[in-house]
């Protein structure tokens, strides 16, 4: 073999031997998350006059937010918010109508803060206030705004949680929805992280981006991007967190029943 052909070959071999260096090191493709589709592909909360939803998201077993809401057509509005430590339930008997809230604190040392904000807010009215060994409850009474909005956001909070990881969309689905599966893969978003163990589906209705209903799981790596980066956070953290994200839309006739604490008393609940 002469010398032309050996430095050759040392070349070629010196350009294999970095490759797989890169390879070790760095993530071959990234994938772009949910949220870099154009908006008019995104998913998205149906409109409807008249429906129930329902959805959570949940952070390696902790409820980060859990919600239930349900809009009438003849105007009854009700939601329940549960936000760990804060559970908020509202009702409205129509648009026009004052809205009630029902508000349950963990006792952490931060409610009278909560109460100022109450009471410092022309447009609440604090009715009553309980307490208990672990909580305290205010009963609040609010000028009219619609309560509809309320539920459609909350609804929205969930779904645009879908947009962290892509989906996959089924070859084979049913004219009344479509079907996608959550990916793995190395994602850039404000920071490069990394999927795995995602299942699941998100189905809308016929060939929209509404979003009927989603169960989907997924573990995420934050701060991961290189795989040296990614096996140093698993070593040093508790890397994956396991997210699991739950929603359900339900459009047609329903009703909405008035709570008991729905009054304007203002004796101690």
């Amino acid at each position: 073999m002469d010398r032309r052909t050996a430095r050759l070959l040392n070349g070629v071999l010196a350009l294999c031997c970095l490759a797989l260096v890169f390879a070790a090191v760095y993530p071959f493709t990234t994938v772009d998350p949910h949220s870099k589709n154009p908006v008019d592909e995104r998913f998205t909360v149906p409109e409807s006059d008249e429906y129930r939803a329902s959805g959570a998201i949940v952070a390696d077993s902790e409820t980060a937010l859990e919600f239930e809401g349900a809009v009438t057509a003849d105007g009854g509005r009700y939601l329940f918010i549960d936000e760990g430590a804060v559970q908020t339930e509202q009702y409205q008997a129509s648009p026009g109508d004052p809205v009630y809230s029902r508000i349950i604190v963990a006792d952490d040392g931060s409610t009278d803060r909560r109460r100022d904000q109450i009471q410092s807010d022309t447009d609440r009215e604090l009715l009553r206030e309980s307490r208990t060994d672990d909580a305290v409850t205010f009963i609040v009474k609010q000028d009219a705004t619609d309560l509809a909005d309320e539920v459609s956001g909350a609804a929205s909070v969930v779904v645009r949680s879908l947009y962290l990881v892509a989906y996959e969309r089924e070859a084979e689905t049913a004219q009344a929805a479509t079907v996608y599966k959550p990916k793995n893969g190395w994602y850039e978003g404000s920071e490069t992280y990394h999927v795995t163990g995602a299942t699941g589906q998100v189905r809308t209705v016929g060939d929209t981006t509404d979003v009927r209903s989603a169960t989907v799981t997924w573990g995420l790596t934050k701060s991961a991007g290189t795989y040296a980066e990614l096996a140093l956070v698993r070593l040093t953290g508790d890397a994956p967190k396991t997210y699991d994200l739950s929603f359900e839309f339900e459009s047609g006739e329903t009703t909405v029943s008035r709570p008991s604490w729905v009054t304007d008393d203002r004796t101690e609940a």
